[in-house]
């Protein structure tokens, strides 16, 4: 069942812990574009002598090459794509369309593994973690009486809204839903519906947005406080409005894939608990 090698494909040092966490679990494993760590000589071997590849969350930033900033090399995605067969079975984080349809039109077996819920949910904490560790740094104040807003409340909102809660901060929920009152205010915090973002002003010290679709524009920017700090976790395409903050002078922190920055190892076996329950539903 484990006689099975799996390629460590690129990424950063998640993907490294990734290896290490698959190692301790009896996985034969393999790497491929990293400068400090043992590697295949070429990608072709490392393919060629792989049964199951592990791409990098994201696994690309620009469409064209591997996410490899641990690498001094250009890998192409076109040269994995030619090597890759339905031999193989490929895991990666924010997969492109065209490289999914590649590889259907391959007959190879994947898995967006950004796209688990369990991947999500596990995220939630180092991405809580990384927000407090935001504010610290951004801010003047402490924690504790600050004023802030969350914007949303789903998987990485209510472990967010909670996690400043218990640090003393006087918390408000932005949501939509009835149901997320309830829960809101069954945790003792405040709430409010979106639309108070347009229609009332509000004094907050900073407001930390998990919301991928826009609900900070023009119209609720200026209803803000113009010393908020803006802190943006979502993913594109985003929910604030970057330009419009711009122009109204507003601090922003674009603060992406926390997990990775401010806790890679921890990140990396999220990662590996969230596939591991598809491998061994492959027997591998």
């Amino acid at each position: 069942m484990k006689d099975n090698m799996f390629l460590i494909l690129g990424g950063d040092n998640r993907s490294l812990y990734l290896g290490e966490y698959l190692e301790n679990k009896g996985f034969k494993v393999c790497y491929y574009a990293f400068n400090h760590t043992e590697c295949y000589p070429s990608l072709e071997v490392a393919i060629d002598e792989s049964d199951v590849i592990i791409l990098p969350l994201p696994f690309t930033k620009d469409r064209l090459t591997l996410n490899a900033p641990l690498f001094d090399e250009v890998v192409l995605i076109s040269d994995i794509l030619y090597l890759l067969s339905n031999k193989k079975i490929v895991f990666g984080g924010q997969l492109p369309i065209s490289f999914c349809e590649e590889l259907d039109s391959k007959n190879c077996a994947y898995c967006d593994y950004f796209l688990l819920d369990e991947l999500a949910i596990y995220n939630a904490v180092p991405t809580a973690e990384g927000v407090v560790q935001v504010l610290i740094e951004e801010l003047p104040i402490t924690i504790h009486g600050m004023k802030c807003a969350v914007l949303g409340y789903g998987r990485v909102g209510r472990v967010l809204a909670a996690t400043l809660s218990s640090l003393g901060a006087e918390v408000t929920v932005f949501a939509r839903k009835e149901s997320a009152f309830a829960e809101i205010h069954a945790s003792s915090m405040k709430y409010k519906h979106f639309d108070a973002l347009t229609t009332e002003f509000n004094n907050f010290d900073a407001i930390i947005n998990t919301v991928p679709v826009k609900v900070l524009g023009g119209a609720q920017l200026s209803r803000l406080n113009p010393e908020c700090v803006l802190v943006e976790v979502a993913s594109a395409p985003f929910g604030v409005d970057f330009q419009a903050a711009k122009e109204r002078a507003f601090k922003v922190v674009k603060a992406g894939s926390l997990p990775g920055k401010v806790a890679p190892k921890t990140a990396g076996e999220i990662i590996g608990r969230s596939i591991l329950p598809m491998i061994r539903r492959q027997n591998l």
